[in-house]
Protein backbone atom coordinates (compact mmCIF):
# COMPACT_ATOMS: atom_id res chain seq x y z
CA UNK A 1 0.00 0.00 0.00
CA UNK A 2 1.25 3.72 -0.85
CA UNK A 3 2.96 6.02 1.54
CA UNK A 4 2.09 9.51 -0.11
CA UNK A 5 2.90 12.98 0.88
CA UNK A 6 0.21 14.11 2.81
CA UNK A 7 -0.45 17.29 4.84
CA UNK A 8 3.50 17.76 4.67
CA UNK A 9 4.91 14.73 5.64
CA UNK A 10 4.91 10.89 4.14
CA UNK A 11 1.88 9.08 5.31
CA UNK A 12 1.80 5.46 5.04
CA UNK A 13 -2.08 4.39 4.66
CA UNK A 14 -4.00 1.37 3.58
CA UNK A 15 -7.69 0.92 2.06
CA UNK A 16 -9.75 -1.86 1.84
CA UNK A 17 -13.50 -2.96 0.82
CA UNK A 18 -16.53 -0.71 -0.28
CA UNK A 19 -19.43 0.90 1.59
CA UNK A 20 -19.61 3.54 4.05
CA UNK A 21 -16.04 4.75 4.52
CA UNK A 22 -14.47 3.66 7.80
CA UNK A 23 -11.20 6.02 8.81
CA UNK A 24 -9.41 4.27 11.91
CA UNK A 25 -6.90 6.47 14.16
CA UNK A 26 -4.77 4.60 16.07
CA UNK A 27 -3.52 5.16 19.62
CA UNK A 28 -0.12 5.38 21.04
CA UNK A 29 2.28 8.81 20.53
CA UNK A 30 4.47 7.92 18.69
CA UNK A 31 7.35 4.97 17.54
CA UNK A 32 5.40 1.56 18.34
CA UNK A 33 3.20 -0.24 14.95
CA UNK A 34 0.91 2.45 13.94
CA UNK A 35 -1.92 0.95 12.39
CA UNK A 36 -0.51 -2.79 12.39
CA UNK A 37 -3.05 -4.49 14.98
CA UNK A 38 -5.82 -3.00 13.48
CA UNK A 39 -5.16 -3.97 10.01
CA UNK A 40 -4.08 -7.13 11.74
CA UNK A 41 -7.31 -8.15 13.99
CA UNK A 42 -9.92 -6.40 11.61
CA UNK A 43 -9.17 -4.76 8.56
CA UNK A 44 -10.29 -7.64 5.98
CA UNK A 45 -13.46 -8.72 8.23
CA UNK A 46 -14.72 -5.20 8.30
CA UNK A 47 -14.02 -4.66 4.68
CA UNK A 48 -16.73 -7.67 3.43
CA UNK A 49 -19.36 -4.51 5.02
CA UNK A 50 -17.47 -1.18 4.58
CA UNK A 51 -14.96 0.96 2.66
CA UNK A 52 -11.78 0.74 5.55
CA UNK A 53 -8.78 3.26 5.49
CA UNK A 54 -6.22 3.31 8.01
CA UNK A 55 -2.92 5.20 8.25
CA UNK A 56 0.17 5.67 10.49
CA UNK A 57 0.10 9.04 12.15
CA UNK A 58 2.98 11.54 12.30
CA UNK A 59 6.34 9.54 13.89
CA UNK A 60 4.86 6.41 13.84
CA UNK A 61 4.71 3.02 12.03
CA UNK A 62 5.83 3.16 8.47
CA UNK A 63 5.10 6.99 8.50
CA UNK A 64 7.79 9.73 8.23
CA UNK A 65 8.47 11.40 11.51
CA UNK A 66 9.02 14.91 10.37
CA UNK A 67 11.29 17.07 12.64
CA UNK A 68 8.12 19.72 12.59
CA UNK A 69 4.40 21.03 12.55
CA UNK A 70 3.48 18.84 15.92
CA UNK A 71 0.10 19.91 16.98
CA UNK A 72 -3.18 18.90 18.23
CA UNK A 73 -4.78 21.13 15.00
CA UNK A 74 -1.96 19.32 12.82
CA UNK A 75 -2.74 16.13 13.36
CA UNK A 76 -6.59 16.43 13.00
CA UNK A 77 -5.59 18.16 9.72
CA UNK A 78 -3.77 15.17 8.93
CA UNK A 79 -6.94 13.14 8.88
CA UNK A 80 -8.93 15.70 6.81
CA UNK A 81 -6.43 15.69 4.52
CA UNK A 82 -6.24 11.87 4.08
CA UNK A 83 -10.47 11.84 3.61
CA UNK A 84 -9.37 14.52 1.01
CA UNK A 85 -6.84 12.90 -0.15
CA UNK A 86 -9.05 9.57 -1.02
CA UNK A 87 -11.93 11.73 -2.35
CA UNK A 88 -14.24 11.16 0.53
CA UNK A 89 -16.28 14.12 1.96
CA UNK A 90 -17.84 12.09 4.94
CA UNK A 91 -16.54 9.11 6.71
CA UNK A 92 -17.11 7.20 10.30
CA UNK A 93 -14.08 7.95 12.92
CA UNK A 94 -12.88 5.23 15.06
CA UNK A 95 -10.27 6.67 17.34
CA UNK A 96 -8.84 3.83 19.80
CA UNK A 97 -6.63 5.41 22.87
CA UNK A 98 -4.73 8.07 22.16
CA UNK A 99 -6.50 8.54 18.75
CA UNK A 100 -9.77 9.27 20.21
CA UNK A 101 -9.06 12.79 21.27
CA UNK A 102 -8.57 12.98 17.73
CA UNK A 103 -11.16 11.55 16.31
CA UNK A 104 -13.55 13.97 19.15
CA UNK A 105 -11.54 17.45 17.63
CA UNK A 106 -12.29 16.45 14.16
CA UNK A 107 -15.92 16.04 15.13
CA UNK A 108 -16.16 19.45 16.97
CA UNK A 109 -13.63 21.18 14.31
CA UNK A 110 -14.92 19.58 10.95
CA UNK A 111 -18.43 18.03 12.00
CA UNK A 112 -19.57 18.06 8.19
CA UNK A 113 -16.70 15.62 8.16
CA UNK A 114 -17.91 13.16 10.55
CA UNK A 115 -20.53 10.81 10.02
CA UNK A 116 -20.13 9.40 13.11
CA UNK A 117 -18.05 7.85 15.76
CA UNK A 118 -16.94 4.84 16.75
CA UNK A 119 -14.46 5.46 20.30
CA UNK A 120 -12.26 2.53 21.86
CA UNK A 121 -11.03 2.48 25.00
CA UNK A 122 -10.58 6.37 24.94
CA UNK A 123 -11.33 9.74 26.29
CA UNK A 124 -11.41 13.48 26.38
CA UNK A 125 -7.47 13.12 26.89
CA UNK A 126 -5.56 10.20 27.18
CA UNK A 127 -2.24 12.02 28.01
CA UNK A 128 -1.48 13.84 31.35
CA UNK A 129 2.30 14.98 30.73
CA UNK A 130 4.37 15.69 33.72
CA UNK A 131 5.12 19.32 34.35
CA UNK A 132 8.88 18.51 34.17
CA UNK A 133 8.42 16.77 30.96
CA UNK A 134 6.62 19.29 29.08
CA UNK A 135 9.30 22.36 30.63
CA UNK A 136 12.10 19.82 29.03
CA UNK A 137 10.55 19.67 25.39
CA UNK A 138 9.42 23.60 25.60
CA UNK A 139 13.21 24.10 26.48
CA UNK A 140 15.14 22.40 24.14
CA UNK A 141 12.29 22.98 20.87
CA UNK A 142 12.09 21.11 17.65
CA UNK A 143 15.69 21.85 16.69
CA UNK A 144 16.79 20.85 20.56
CA UNK A 145 14.79 17.72 19.95
CA UNK A 146 16.12 16.63 16.48
CA UNK A 147 19.75 17.19 18.04
CA UNK A 148 18.81 14.77 20.86
CA UNK A 149 17.20 12.28 18.96
CA UNK A 150 20.23 12.26 16.76
CA UNK A 151 22.67 11.54 19.70
CA UNK A 152 20.22 9.11 20.67
CA UNK A 153 19.86 6.86 17.78
CA UNK A 154 23.32 7.49 16.65
CA UNK A 155 25.33 4.49 15.43
CA UNK A 156 29.10 3.66 15.77
CA UNK A 157 29.22 0.28 13.55
CA UNK A 158 30.60 0.96 10.25
CA UNK A 159 28.23 1.79 7.41
CA UNK A 160 28.94 -1.81 5.83
CA UNK A 161 27.56 -3.55 8.92
CA UNK A 162 24.16 -4.14 8.09
CA UNK A 163 21.96 -4.06 11.65
CA UNK A 164 21.12 -7.17 13.64
CA UNK A 165 17.88 -5.70 15.12
CA UNK A 166 14.69 -3.64 13.43
CA UNK A 167 15.43 0.48 13.84
CA UNK A 168 15.63 1.38 17.63
CA UNK A 169 12.30 2.11 18.97
CA UNK A 170 14.16 5.63 19.57
CA UNK A 171 13.99 6.32 16.11
CA UNK A 172 11.42 8.87 16.11
CA UNK A 173 12.13 10.27 19.87
CA UNK A 174 12.17 13.66 18.73
CA UNK A 175 8.38 13.12 17.23
CA UNK A 176 7.40 11.41 20.23
CA UNK A 177 7.99 14.13 22.43
CA UNK A 178 6.50 16.54 20.61
CA UNK A 179 3.75 14.66 20.38
CA UNK A 180 3.21 14.94 24.27
CA UNK A 181 4.00 18.05 24.31
CA UNK A 182 0.13 18.66 21.44
CA UNK A 183 -1.40 16.54 23.46
CA UNK A 184 -0.27 18.57 26.86
CA UNK A 185 -1.17 21.81 25.40
CA UNK A 186 -4.64 21.13 23.48
CA UNK A 187 -5.73 20.20 27.48
CA UNK A 188 -9.36 18.87 27.81
CA UNK A 189 -11.25 21.44 26.08
CA UNK A 190 -13.19 18.74 24.51
CA UNK A 191 -14.53 17.39 27.51
CA UNK A 192 -16.64 20.54 27.98
CA UNK A 193 -17.85 20.49 24.49
CA UNK A 194 -19.38 16.85 23.86
CA UNK A 195 -22.59 18.48 23.73
CA UNK A 196 -21.91 19.95 20.60
CA UNK A 197 -21.07 16.12 18.80
CA UNK A 198 -24.09 15.16 17.11
CA UNK A 199 -22.56 12.69 15.19
CA UNK A 200 -23.92 8.75 15.63
CA UNK A 201 -21.57 7.62 18.32
CA UNK A 202 -20.59 4.17 19.44
CA UNK A 203 -18.64 3.50 22.59
CA UNK A 204 -16.13 0.20 23.10
CA UNK A 205 -14.26 0.54 26.79
CA UNK A 206 -13.26 -2.54 28.80
CA UNK A 207 -14.43 -2.30 32.69
CA UNK A 208 -11.14 -3.71 34.07
CA UNK A 209 -9.10 -0.96 31.42
CA UNK A 210 -6.48 0.53 34.43
CA UNK A 211 -4.88 2.61 31.15
CA UNK A 212 -8.01 4.88 30.43
CA UNK A 213 -10.69 3.54 33.36
CA UNK A 214 -13.83 2.13 32.30
CA UNK A 215 -15.06 5.93 34.25
CA UNK A 216 -13.75 7.18 31.48
CA UNK A 217 -16.53 5.72 28.92
CA UNK A 218 -19.35 6.95 31.19
CA UNK A 219 -18.66 10.27 31.01
CA UNK A 220 -18.65 10.20 26.98
CA UNK A 221 -21.59 8.38 27.08
CA UNK A 222 -23.13 10.98 29.26
CA UNK A 223 -21.31 13.99 27.48
CA UNK A 224 -21.90 13.09 24.20
CA UNK A 225 -25.85 11.92 25.30
CA UNK A 226 -26.81 15.61 25.64
CA UNK A 227 -26.70 16.65 22.16
CA UNK A 228 -29.26 13.82 21.59
CA UNK A 229 -32.05 15.47 23.85
CA UNK A 230 -31.61 19.11 21.71
CA UNK A 231 -32.45 16.67 18.41
CA UNK A 232 -35.89 15.92 16.86
CA UNK A 233 -34.61 13.87 13.70
CA UNK A 234 -35.92 10.39 13.95
CA UNK A 235 -32.97 8.87 13.15
CA UNK A 236 -30.73 10.95 15.45
CA UNK A 237 -32.93 9.93 18.42
CA UNK A 238 -32.43 6.70 17.09
CA UNK A 239 -28.50 6.88 16.65
CA UNK A 240 -28.29 8.03 20.50
CA UNK A 241 -25.00 7.43 21.65
CA UNK A 242 -24.31 3.35 22.42
CA UNK A 243 -21.94 2.54 24.80
CA UNK A 244 -21.09 -1.82 24.97
CA UNK A 245 -18.70 -2.57 28.16
CA UNK A 246 -16.39 -5.51 28.03
CA UNK A 247 -16.69 -7.63 31.68
CA UNK A 248 -13.02 -7.47 32.40
CA UNK A 249 -11.49 -6.79 29.81
CA UNK A 250 -8.64 -4.16 29.53
CA UNK A 251 -6.99 -1.71 27.47
CA UNK A 252 -6.37 -4.40 24.83
CA UNK A 253 -9.50 -5.18 23.73
CA UNK A 254 -9.44 -4.29 19.86
CA UNK A 255 -7.46 -7.49 20.26
CA UNK A 256 -8.46 -9.31 23.24
CA UNK A 257 -11.81 -9.61 22.59
CA UNK A 258 -11.46 -9.18 18.70
CA UNK A 259 -14.41 -11.02 17.70
CA UNK A 260 -17.32 -9.53 19.59
CA UNK A 261 -15.61 -5.81 19.23
CA UNK A 262 -15.72 -6.12 15.89
CA UNK A 263 -19.67 -7.70 15.68
CA UNK A 264 -20.45 -4.55 17.54
CA UNK A 265 -18.79 -2.32 14.87
CA UNK A 266 -20.19 -4.03 12.37
CA UNK A 267 -24.23 -4.16 13.80
CA UNK A 268 -23.50 -0.18 14.54
CA UNK A 269 -21.99 0.56 11.09
CA UNK A 270 -24.96 -1.80 9.14
CA UNK A 271 -27.51 0.84 11.81
CA UNK A 272 -26.12 3.85 10.25
CA UNK A 273 -26.41 2.64 6.53
CA UNK A 274 -30.13 1.94 7.05
CA UNK A 275 -30.26 5.35 8.67
CA UNK A 276 -28.65 7.24 5.77
CA UNK A 277 -31.19 4.86 3.42
CA UNK A 278 -33.57 7.15 4.83
CA UNK A 279 -31.77 10.28 4.33
CA UNK A 280 -30.96 10.98 8.53
CA UNK A 281 -27.65 10.33 8.76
Amino acid sequence: MPIERINGFDMYYEIAGQGIPLLFVHGGLGGGRGSALFRQFHMAALAQHVHVMAFDRRATGLSETPATEYSFARFVADIVALLDHLGHERAVLMGTSAGGPQALQCALSYPERVMALVLGSTATQTVNVPPALASLITFLGTEGLTHLQTMLTHDNAAPSVPPAEPLSPLEPFAGILQTYLAYHLHGNAVAARLGEITAPTLILHGTADEEVPFVEAERLYAGLSAACVRQHAPCVRQHAPVLIPFIGGGHGIMVTHAEPYRQAMIDFLGSLGSCAARGGV
